[in-house]
């Protein structure tokens, strides 16, 4: 095993892996892997094709070349490339590429009198499969350990696992062969994100949903890694299914699932076909004639027995993991990310155990060509020990033994890569989350991904997350009781709790600070809303809370955003003045530290808390000295 870092002075290429980015079928992906097989029987398929899908005589002499010289090395550029679709112009009919030769998308191909032709097999002709899902295929192989991508020249070669599963006796469609199936297994258990779902799914009696794995699937809760919640889905759809609004019913069921959960339900719907995950569902009961089901996965027996040979139970060999550098982060500074996260891999492979201080020890002082591997940026060991709990996340097994981490996994060989122009650094969030973590002590940390969220707005994907995730802090965390609501003409959340405080939450996700302008005259309309309940109110969102809540008394309103500009202070007394009602404007930041000391100092409470968010300490300037000094402090 061995873990190398590898310099190159110029920016060289990155790999998207294709986490959970859909392939149509299993069969689609071995037959791909197939064409680096020369003269196998997709080969001369593909080839046949080429014929009547590649117009380009001198493309197509190229490209049989390619396939048909050993060791197959096609280029990425040779296996996706795809003609450029000019706009007001239909697509090309022909395929400029290896694997956009070999797979068809869903567009039929019809001559000028709307005829749909036939391709020389006969066939309905299709148009090639293009842009992101002709790209997936490639991304997912060499994820799989399947196909080897060499990072300097860009060439593709297949592995011996891929040679392995390409060379051994094929089923016809979804039916798989018992080689194949057993090939599959073995491959599949030296990746890291199968063994982490059936991991978590061996440590339940109870199947799980997508959202109850998503929440601690992978490296849970950052960007790229974020699950919507299964507590919001469910009751949202509950909602609609009572309220008889079957259109908003259909919307939630079909688009209110994140990042997370889509990978587990790809995941799943994998390892159901090779039967280590058995699908069933979980019933939702609303009232006596009405309920909801939702997806969920068990482990089965054959699932058990696989988990055995990643983990080289009973007489088993445990599983060499593949790990890339690449697989390592999806968003955000993916390089800074990617190479902690891979150095503490080299270190703990090196070791037979390290603690958080000494392994952010060596990272620190990691050099490569008489340079500092991370530019002069200082990882710390809360930071470690967070980016460990991500690589258990993924499905390495990392243990903690006498303050020891200790990785039992073997790793495959893989490289760091340093480029001399795209050196590892922190964004300004990953500062401001260093700067609170290791005063984070009783608050999840987790919940420093509402920072991140906060303060990019250019994670459109993720938007609805801070809203989720913000309620979620407020009640799982500060013993609030609440709703997440959202949408159109409706707050982001109500919270309350048993002294009858109740808060009006609205999120704003802004990188350069939210003002309040344009803002302000919302949530006064919620103000008035939920006082006076108008009955015949189009949207009625107030009747979801307790009656017996003081909306007249006991009634506030926070913004809570990543940072405030502009008149944010005269724009508020504005809004205090106008509806008579107390409201602050909360930092993430000091969302989180008050957080922190509400939990740990049992005489801070949410008369306390309240207090500190609706006062004029807004920025981090004004209140971080004065709550870090309380907490440290109290400890």
């Amino acid at each position: 095993m061995s873990i190398t870092i590898n310099y190159y002075p110029k920016k060289n290429r990155h790999f998207s892996l294709g986490l959970g980015q859909d392939v149509g079928t299993l069969r689609s992906l071995i037959d791909v892997v197939q064409l680096f097989i020369p003269n196998s029987q997709a080969q001369k398929k593909l080839i046949k094709r080429f014929d009547w899908r590649i117009s380009d005589q001198k493309l197509k002499s190229h490209l049989i070349d390619v396939l048909t010289t050993s060791p197959v090395s096609p280029t990425v550029l040779d296996l996706t490339s795809e003609y450029k679709k000019e706009p007001g112009l239909p697509a090309s009919i022909y395929a400029k590429s290896i694997i956009g030769a070999w797979l068809d998308g869903q567009k039929l191909v019809r001559d000028n009198n709307g005829n749909i032709l036939q391709d020389i097999d006969g066939n309905n002709r299709r148009y090639p499969m293009r842009g992101w899902p002709l790209r997936n295929y490639l991304s997912v192989a060499i994820g799989f350990g399947l196909l080897h991508w060499d990072r300097t020249s860009s060439k593709v070669t297949i592995t011996p696992q891929g040679r392995l599963l390409a060379n051994t006796e094929h089923g016809v469609g979804e039916e798989f062969t018992k080689s194949e199936i057993d090939v599959l297994i073995e491959i599949f258990m030296s990746y890291p994100y199968f063994v982490g779902f059936l991991r978590a799914l061996s440590n339940s009696c109870v199947s799980l949903n997508k959202f109850q794995l998503g929440e601690s699937f992978g490296f849970a809760n950052e960007a790229g890694f974020s699950s919507y919640g299964g507590d919001l889905y469910i009751e949202s759809l509950s909602d609609a299914l009572k309220a008889g609004d079957n259109e908003l019913a259909k919307e939630i069921r079909s688009n209110w699932e994140s990042t997370a959960d889509k990978y587990i339900r790809q995941f799943g719907s994998i390892l159901s076909k090779l039967n280590l995950v058995k699908k069933e569902k979980q019933i939702y009961k609303i009232e006596d004639d009405l309920s909801f089901e939702i997806p969920s996965y068990k482990i089965t027996g054959k699932g058990k027995q696989a988990l055995g040979i990643a983990s080289g139970r009973s007489s088993h060999k445990r599983s060499v993991k593949f790990v890339m550098w690449d697989m390592l982060a999806s968003k955000g500074e993916v390089v800074y990310i990617r190479t902690v996260r891979a150095l503490i891999l080299k270190f703990l492979s090196e070791s037979a155990g390290l603690n958080a201080e000494e392994l952010a020890s060596k990272i620190n002082s990691s050099q490569i060509q008489a340079k500092h591997v991370l530019n002069n940026e200082v990882v710390t060991d809360e930071e470690v020990s967070d980016h460990i709990d991500g690589l258990i996340g993924i499905g390495l097994e990392i243990i903690k033994k006498h303050n020891l981490f200790i990785l039992k996994d073997k790793i495959s060989d893989f490289e760091i890569p340093v480029n001399g122009d795209d050196l590892p650094k922190k964004s300004n969030v990953m500062h401001q989350q260093d700067e609170i973590r290791p005063l984070l002590k009783s608050v999840d940390h987790r919940y420093l991904q509402l920072i991140e969220l906060a303060l990019d707005s250019s994670i459109n994907s993720e938007y609805s997350q801070f809203e989720s995730l913000t309620m979620e802090f407020i009640m799982k965390q500060l013993g609030f009781e609440g709703i997440a609501l959202g949408g159109s003409n409706k707050p982001d959340g109500v919270a309350w709790d048993t002294e009858k405080n109740t808060i009006i939450v609205d999120t704003k996700a802004y990188d350069k600070g939210y003002s309040l302008a344009g803002n302000t005259d919302k949530v006064f309309r919620y103000i008035t809303d939920i006082r006076a309940k108008y009955v015949n109110n189009s949207n009625p969102w107030w009747q979801k809370l307790p009656n017996d809540l003081n909306v007249q008394d006991r009634l506030k309103f926070i913004y809570v955003s990543g940072t405030f500009t502009g008149n944010y202070l005269k724009l508020l007394n504005d809004l205090r003045f106008r509806s008579n009602t107390d409201g602050g404007l909360v930092e993430v930041a000091k969302l989180l530290l008050t957080g922190e000391k509400y939990l740990i100092d049992s005489s801070y409470g949410h008369t306390q808390l309240l207090s500190d968010w609706t006062n004029d300490q807004v920025l981090y300037d004004d209140y971080y000295n004065d709550i870090v000094s309380s907490i440290l402090n109290y400890r």
